[in-house]
C-alpha cells in the first residue's frame, strides 16, 4: 500500500503600510494564480531563511522584517508533476513580513505580475480560498499586534 507523497514550502505574507493603510503583496505565478511568494527549502535552510530567500528571489524585496510568530499554514492537495494521476499533500507555512521599501523586481522565470492590494482587493484577487483565508488571518493578526500596526 503506497502513501500519498508530501511536500513542504515556506513563504512570506508581505505587508506594507503607508498613510495608515495596509497593503499585501500578491504575485501572479506563471501558472496563472495569484498568491504569496513561497518555495522549497534548500539544504540547511531554516523555514524563515527559506521564506526570506524566496521573497527576495521572486520579488527582489530585501528590506523586510520577518516575524517568527504567528505562522500561517495552508494545506491542499495537488497533482504530482511527474504523474497527473497521483496527488501530493502540500503544506505551506507563511510568516508575516513587514516591508519598508515596496519596490518590486519580479523573477520572470516564475512570476508574471504583482500588485500591492488592500485587504478587500486581496480578497478579490487571490485565486484560491485557502489563500483568501490566509490574508484574513494575517489581517487579524496585524490588528492584534501593536508593533505591527504602528510599523512604518
Amino acid at each position: 500500500m503506497s502513501s500519498q507523497p508530501t511536500e513542504r514550502s515556506f513563504g512570506v505574507i508581505p505587508v506594507y503600510r503607508k498613510d495608515g493603510q495596509t497593503y499585501f503583496l500578491l504575485i501572479r505565478h506563471n501558472s496563472g494564480h495569484w498568491a504569496f511568494p513561497k518555495g522549497h527549502a534548500e539544504p540547511g535552510e531554516s523555514e524563515m531563511e527559506t521564506a526570506q530567500r524566496e521573497l527576495w528571489e521572486e520579488t527582489g524585496i530585501r528590506d523586510v522584517t520577518i516575524y517568527p510568530q504567528p505562522v500561517f499554514e495552508e494545506r491542499y492537495t495537488r497533482s504530482a508533476a511527474s504523474d497527473p494521476h497521483q496527488t501530493v499533500a502540500k503544506t505551506v507555512r507563511y510568516f508575516l513580513g513587514i516591508v519598508r521599501d515596496p519596490r518590486v523586481r519580479l523573477q520572470a522565470a516564475e512570476v508574471q505580475d504583482y500588485r500591492w492590494a488592500t485587504l478587500d482587493e486581496a480578497r478579490a484577487t487571490i485565486t484560491y480560498e485557502t489563500g483568501r483565508r490566509l490574508v484574513e488571518q494575517a489581517a487579524q493578526a496585524l490588528e492584534r499586534q501593536e508593533h505591527w500596526a504602528s510599523s512604518p
